[in-house]
């Protein structure tokens, strides 16, 4: 891998008390691009103590301390730790920093410029601003779900779990604190980032809300594609074998039809040009499933891509790890013997994903951020740690 000679983030330091998955994600990835991510934690709080498995994976590239903010002091030791930094990250639930005088509204004085992201799953304002939304909830709430088509008693909880709302609500997290950052070099401004996981998926669906919005009756939810017929998922002759075909233009159609040797298809005026294929496209779907179940789904994606028509085979997730393609692109690195997503979703350069360093301990770095950021002396560090401040 190629180093990159500056990392974009050198310079920046982020306080970081988000926990479960999207915000730790986020910070992952911000201190991938070279930000010191200070985390806060607690040995108060359970979740802290169980630190292999996913909490390894989304905590490299941090620093731990450990910091009681229920206490005068420890709210007076993150309020001087913000003095000297340049992010705050947080998703408690509502008024937990507020309750502590930790809000935004308390520390933007102390640091005027200030980046403070706060994230929930519905967001900081509006009637349902205190509910609980973990992602499972928040795809169903969303809208997404009602799109995945039929249900299948087989996979009940298809479009549910996973929940993607978490790594998608990161890069969003990452988007809003690079604009952020860039917003403050120009301006000298400070911001205030209100972001909600709900609006985060809500986003990705922009066609799908313009198709319900333009619709008096509302929008169909299925698993169809818009603008593509024949297109679907469709079951090979392997087990578990399924290829994903879409074709959008007239021409993808006629290469189709040679492919499947279907002169008859190709010469009828009604399936010639789009819109008849669309009126169609139960009976062209129903002609393309039964081509694609007497054959592999691995030898007929080759086939129709060769004649440029866009096809995929659904890939099982273990086998992406021996992908060709994902190799020659670094996406995967093996840490103490495990193999894992490397730090950033993307290149820089050459071959660069960004910088990455083990998972620390809990309170790894007090004496760090106490001593050389805070510039407490070892014996009140000590007794602050005898008082339960720092633990």
């Amino acid at each position: 891998m190629q180093a990159m000679r500056h990392l974009p983030l050198d310079g920046v330091r982020i306080v970081d008390f988000s926990w479960v998955m999207a915000g730790p994600m986020a910070t992952k990835m911000l201190g991938a691009m070279g930000a010191e991510v200070i985390k806060i934690e607690s040995s108060r709080r359970p979740e802290f103590s169980q630190r292999d498995g996913m909490f390894s994976v989304i905590n490299r590239n941090k620093k731990s301390c450990t910091l009681n903010i229920t206490t005068p002091e420890g709210q007076q030791l993150v309020r001087d730790l913000v003095a000297e930094s340049d992010v705050l990250v947080e998703n408690f639930s509502g008024g937990v920093l507020r309750k502590y005088g930790l809000a935004y509204e308390n520390l933007q004085p102390i640091n005027p410029d200030l980046v403070f992201v706060s994230a929930s799953g519905l967001g900081r304002t509006g009637p349902q601003r205190d509910a609980l939304a973990y992602g499972s909830l928040l795809q169903g709430y969303s809208g997404r779900v009602s799109m995945i088509g039929k249900l299948n008693p087989a996979l009940e909880a298809m479009g549910i779990l996973p929940a993607w709302t978490d790594p998608i609500t990161a890069l969003w997290e990452v988007f809003a604190i690079l604009t952020a950052l860039r917003h403050r070099a120009n301006t000298g401004e400070g911001a205030y980032v209100d972001l909600s996981m709900l609006e985060s998926t809500v986003a990705l669906l922009p066609r799908a809300l313009l198709g319900a919005a333009l619709r008096e009756s509302g929008v169909q939810c299925d698993n169809m594609e818009f603008d593509a017929a024949p297109a679907g998922c469709f079951r090979c002759a392997g087990k578990d074998e399924w290829l994903a075909v879409s074709i959008h233009t007239d021409a993808q159609w006629r290469a189709l039809c040679g492919v499947m040797a279907r002169p008859d298809l190709l010469q009828d005026p009604t399936f010639a040009h789009t819109g008849g294929r669309l009126q169609a496209k139960a009976a062209l779907d129903d002609h393309l499933a039964r081509w694609l179940a007497t054959r592999s789904a691995g030898e007929v994606e080759l086939l129709l891509q060769q004649q440029g028509i866009p096809a995929a085979r659904s890939r099982h997730i273990g086998e992406l790890v021996h992908d060709e393609h994902m190799k020659r692109r670094g996406v995967f690195r093996s840490f103490n013997g495990e193999l894992e997503m490397g730090p950033l979703p993307w290149l820089a350069g050459e071959a660069w994903r960004g910088h990455s360093s083990p998972s620390p301990a809990m309170g790894a770095d007090n004496e760090y951020v106490f001593g050389e950021i805070l510039g407490l002396s070892a014996s009140r560090q000590q007794e602050l740690q005898q008082a339960g401040v720092i633990q």
